[in-house]
């Protein structure tokens, strides 16, 4: 066995009390994490099984959310625009519904979260969810759905990561992985003020941030399935079709071929939508068809409501575009006869 020189044995000994230190204050209840205690009556056994979101209440989350929506209301993307926002309305009413019947939502996150959509005046497709019941749509989602249960199915899927407090649970698991990040920091500093070899200084650096990096990566992932999973029977509860979510995940692979080449999955924060295509239609019913809404609405409903829904699309691609160029071509597609009742509005 070689003996370390003194100089090092200096070093991972300071290294380890700084660790101690950090570890210390990150779990004390002054740290920021810990500055607000679990309600009195939150059982963690009551919680998902992902993990528990309990280091962050709902008020803070609120507080947390209120103030980011308060930012969005300034930024010059932010869209009211009446028509959008009904029509966002009508498809996210009958989820919250659904998941108040189903139990999703509990009378507690139901009063004390906002539950409120937010229109974002940009090209991008996506959705997000933020602390506190706020919900983020981009007008670029709206633009290339083609069916009311394809923009749903985001919408419950967005709406299941804030009842199962993912961003809570999200925020607790940083704060829990931050100390062991800075520890291997110190660690690795130490060691370059000991050795001549930078190498193994930065190795030490890199090796514990790539740890709590995968670590939070795989956590995200559990939270996408998680949240797929929920989202489905959210929307098919709601009395919209399960299709919307297969269809709108390979819309999404679409939209993303041409900068993604599906490699290296277990690096990646979601799961291949090949992935969560194969689990959402293995939730289908053997041999059931894609119907809009759903089996329970009737078929003239079904054709009304994907009609309304080509509305919407077209609204959000004219409000979304910024090049006249592109409006010229869209107002002139709409002058011939054989153009569709969306290309003329």
């Amino acid at each position: 066995m070689l003996v370390p020189a003194a100089s090092s044995v200096r070093a991972v000994s300071l290294a380890a009390a700084l660790c101690a230190l950090v570890l210390t204050a990150s779990l004390s209840p002054s740290a920021p994490a810990q500055a607000q205690s679990t309600p009195p009556g939150r059982a963690g056994s009551s919680l998902p099984s992902l993990g528990d979101g309990s280091d962050m209440g709902l008020s803070e989350e609120r507080r947390l959310g209120d103030s980011i929506a308060r930012s969005i209301y300034r930024d010059p993307d932010y869209l009211d625009d009446a028509v959008l926002v009904d029509y966002l309305d009508s498809l996210w009413q009958p989820l919250l519904v659904a998941a108040r019947k189903r139990g999703e939502l509990s009378p507690e996150l139901d009063e004390r979260l906002a539950w409120e959509l937010m229109l974002s005046n940009t090209k991008q497709v996506n959705a997000f969810a933020l602390p506190g019941g706020y919900l983020g749509v981009e007008l670029g989602l709206v633009a290339v759905t083609d069916t009311p249960e394809e923009l749903a199915s985001v919408l419950a899927h967005e709406f299941s990561h804030v009842a199962q407090r993912h961003i809570a649970r999200m925020l607790s698991r940083q704060s829990q992985q931050a100390p062991w990040i800075l520890g291997a920091m110190i660690l690795g500093a130490l060691a370059a003020s000991a050795s001549s070899n930078v190498d193994v200084a930065n190795a030490a650096i890199m090796g514990g941030q790539a740890m709590a990096v995968q670590n939070q990566l795989n956590f995200s992932r559990d939270m996408e399935r998680e949240a797929d999973r929920v989202g489905f029977g959210v929307l098919t509860d709601a009395g919209f079709d399960g299709h919307g979510f297969v269809s709108m995940f390979d819309k999404l692979q679409q939209v993303s071929r041409l900068n993604d080449d599906g490699s290296y999955p277990y690096l990646r924060s979601h799961p291949l939508s090949t992935e969560r295509m194969a689990d959402m239609r293995a939730r289908l019913p053997a041999g059931a068809a894609s119907t809009p809404l759903g089996p329970r609405k009737s078929a003239v409903a079904a054709s009304e409501a994907v009609a309304v829904h080509a509305y919407a699309s077209a609204r959000a691609r004219v409000l979304s575009e910024k090049a006249p160029e592109r409006w010229r071509v869209w107002w002139q597609a709409g002058q011939v006869p054989q153009a569709t009742p969306a290309e003329r509005y």
